[in-house]
């Protein structure tokens, strides 16, 4: 195995603890979101926003929301939400350098 091999490996564990971060960080934010809204089963809408193929989860979860105000959100909460928030900005950005990265070292072995 060359460098670009080894780089190769490098750059998807990037890409990889990217995306696992980034779903980790939408399931959270989407349940502390249900739960402020009342609506049963923040976890279970947590998973279904984080884990459906294509995001569609995610947009039914944003367009079935609207019909339920937010009821209790304290400033804890709403501190964490926009932490989470910021983790998942980072966890993005880790996934385009890992993704990145893997195009050059394949375009570099090819």
């Amino acid at each position: 195995m060359g460098k670009e091999g080894i780089f190769g490996i490098v750059f998807f564990s990037v890409m990889l603890v990217g995306a696992v971060n980034t779903v980790w960080q939408i399931y959270k934010i989407v349940g502390l979101d249900a739960e402020s809204r009342g609506l049963k089963h923040p976890r279970l809408w947590g998973f279904f926003a984080a884990n459906t193929n294509g995001s569609s989860g995610l947009i039914l979860y944003l367009i079935g929301r609207r019909k339920y105000p937010v009821i209790r959100l304290s400033e804890e909460t709403r501190r964490e939400i926009e932490s989470r928030k910021k983790r998942a900005g980072a966890g993005l950005v880790f996934l385009a350098v890992g993704m990145m990265g893997i195009v050059i070292t394949g375009v570099l072995a090819g």
